[in-house]
């Protein structure tokens, strides 16, 4: 037959994620390795351009998907200057046509002779026959698949690839489930999903507990228990929406860490989508911004609460400070032969007293002791922006005289756990009454 071929669009495009594309992309390739062996000389071409999808869910809070647009194309088979077009299927209602990878013509159907070989020059009841055009002639030919090698000169028989056969092959992976979701969306579910139930780990799943990064993934995806679980989010989506930038803005230029978890969090929420398999890392954003509040808001009460704490006496002047024990630890000594020494902190409320003595009675004050003593200034130093008097001789007062130097104290009470100086592994609990500020005293 001779005719010509018009050509036409016909450039069909799906909607993968990442990992999707990334196994297509194998999947083709090993493909094309096979059908090479065999004399299959056109290539494949697999095209991705970045896209989304938005959609909204049942609880009204609008959805974006990031994926890609992934096209097939590619450059049709030649053998001997002759083009493969198409492959001629004979059904009970005429022909089909199936065009190859990189393909733009597009043949009449009305054109075609079903079972019929230009090549043999006889009609009989083939399955299938080949539309091939000379790109010299454009002369186009049907050949019967078993004259092929005889028309082409081929030693065997060439395979043909259509876009159909490769869409097959593939399978799953030209599904086009989206398993990437916008960072916004997954921050809003998540938030109201912590809100409904609380936070809830994945190693929280051993003990049948259903993590917070499942709820999400259902939210977002839907299926069984979806439309139940967006209901009980759904009082709380409007105030998620509204807080999840600025929870990613806080994490983003308050967690410091340069590896390890922090950093992980901090690439996922730097991008515009959250694949499948980081969905869990994303959705600890929530605990995560919790932590840092926590963690500012005591910063902000410990730099309160030194702004208070004053330097007490002067350099040389002897003075008696009360309060409890913060720091109790050993340090070495002063020489090769020098005993080691005690090193004390005292939270004393409005003062912070610190010493390092060998006197006898500092190897048995533990952390969380009350402890009055004399002594005379040495220094006036500061730690972490703690002001602290330097005492040196400290005299210790016995228990009574505590009560008797601090009448007015308030009556503070809280359990404290201290490990024996001599590293022995054993503690005792103590109640003790402390005018503090619950600073960090250490060295």
């Amino acid at each position: 037959m001779d005719a010509d071929i018009p050509a036409t669009d016909r450039v069909h495009a799906w909607f993968l994620r990442a990992e999707e594309l990334a196994a297509t992309r194998a999947k083709v390739a090993k493909l094309q390795q096979r059908a090479e062996r065999k004399g299959f000389t056109g290539t494949i071409d697999v095209s991705a351009v970045p896209a989304t999808r938005s959609s909204t869910s049942a609880g009204g809070l609008p959805v974006t998907v990031h994926g890609f647009d992934v096209t097939i194309a590619g450059e049709p088979p030649r053998y001997q200057g002759w083009r493969f077009v198409a492959a001629v299927d004979a059904v009970e209602g005429g022909t089909i046509l199936r065009y190859p990878p990189g393909s733009t013509a597009e043949v009449p159907n009305d054109q075609l002779r079903a079972g019929e070989c230009d090549h043999c020059h006889t009609t009989r009841a083939r399955r299938s026959t080949v539309l091939v055009a000379h790109d010299d002639t454009g002369q186009v030919l049907q050949v019967g698949r078993s004259c092929l090698k005889d028309f082409l000169g081929h030693d065997t028989l060439p395979v043909f690839l259509t876009t159909d056969v490769v869409s097959a092959s593939l399978g799953g992976s030209l599904s086009g489930t989206p398993a990437a979701w916008d960072v916004h969306s997954v921050l809003t579910y998540a938030a109201a999903a912590v809100e409904a139930f609380g936070w809830t780990p994945a190693s929280a799943s051993e003990h049948g507990r259903v993590p917070t990064r499942d709820l999400v993934r259902l939210a977002l995806t839907g299926g069984r228990g979806a439309d139940q679980l967006r209901d009980q989010l759904a009082p709380h989506l409007v105030d998620a929406q509204t807080r999840a930038p600025q929870l990613r803005a806080d994490l983003l230029a308050g967690l410091a860490g340069g590896s390890g978890y922090e950093a992980n969090l901090v690439a996922v929420l730097r991008g515009d989508a959250v694949e499948a398999k980081h969905l869990g890392l994303a959705v600890s954003a929530i605990p995560a911004h919790q932590r840092l509040t926590a963690d500012r808001a005591r910063e902000a009460s410990r730099q309160e609460a030194a702004q208070s704490v004053e330097h007490v006496g002067t350099v040389g002047e002897k003075v008696t400070m009360s309060g409890v024990v913060r720091t109790a630890m050993r340090v070495d000594g002063y020489t090769y032969h020098s005993p080691a020494a005690v090193l004390l902190v005292v939270d004393c409320g409005m003062a912070v007293a610190k010493m390092t003595t060998t006197i006898a009675w500092a190897y048995g004050v533990h952390v969380g002791d009350p402890l009055t003593v004399t002594g005379t200034v040495k220094a006036h130093t500061e730690w972490n922006g703690i002001k602290q008097t330097v005492l040196t001789r400290p005299k210790k007062h016995d228990p009574e005289d505590v009560a008797e130097s601090m009448p007015d104290a308030p009556h503070l009470w809280e359990t404290v756990t201290s490990p024996r100086l001599d590293g022995a592994a054993t503690a005792r609990h103590t109640t003790v009454r402390t005018p503090t500020h619950g600073l960090p005293l250490a060295r």
